[in-house]
């Protein structure tokens, strides 16, 4: 993740050099990016990018953070349905950006990069950033869950937690192994998922109330 020196720069410079970056990230194909493209985009000298960065994958890694943590202070502002649809949903929504509320297009284009990035790039970001911003996160969502009645009393917070963490990390690494493009299929396959875990979790008349108010929603 970056280096104190670049929390410490002024909002508007550190917005510069994410919305630059992104345009480079999505442009381009990962492993075609060479740091002299990272350079020129960001209009850097190279000791001052290793002076905010460790390196290409700490500057994405940070682009990801900014991402996760906008869409998840959206759901997190928002009303109770919608926190609980972005507990069913994922840190990310699905991957090619059908659920994407509060982000811009350039944003949305970033979360499709996840498909096509190295896989070491992508076991990084789910180690860096999405463990620990998104571990609190569920397990507050199932707290309030289960206040409002919509939980199974048997559920272990730690686990369903940790399973949802890794959940869109899994589908993305299954999309690949199988080379599934089709962002149909992708949102099929993930409607699945989804349903399948949240109605283990959930109280039958809850998930029934939950699909109904959807349904309502879409019509």
């Amino acid at each position: 993740m970056p280096k104190n020196s670049f929390i410490r720069l002024d909002e508007a410079r550190r917005e510069e050099i994410s919305n630059n970056a992104m345009h480079l990230f999505v442009d381009h194909l990962y492993e075609d990016i060479t740091m002299k493209m990272v350079l020129d985009s960001l209009s850097m000298h190279p000791g001052t990018f290793y002076r905010y960065f460790e390196d290409k994958d700490d500057l994405y890694c940070l682009l990801v953070r900014n991402v996760t943590q906008k869409r998840a202070a959206y759901f997190n502002n928002s009303n109770e349905d919608s926190l609980y649809r972005f507990f069913l949903t994922g840190l990310f929504g699905n991957v090619n950006g059908t659920v994407t509320e509060p982000l811009n297009e350039l944003e949305i284009k970033l979360t499709e990069t996840f498909l096509y990035i190295p896989e070491n790039v992508l076991l990084k970001v789910y180690l860096n950033v999405l463990k620990g911003e998104s571990f609190p996160l569920i397990k507050d969502i199932l707290r309030r869950m289960r206040v409002d009645g919509y939980l199974r009393p048997d559920l272990d917070d730690d686990l369903i937690s940790f399973m949802f963490e890794s959940m869109q990390f899994n589908l993305v690494m299954f999309y690949r192994e199988f080379n599934i493009k089709d962002s149909t299929l992708q949102n099929k396959i993930s409607k699945y998922f989804t349903d399948f875990m949240s109605h283990g979790l959930l109280e039958d008349h809850k998930y029934a109330e939950i699909v109904s108010d959807l349904k309502k929603a879409k019509e």
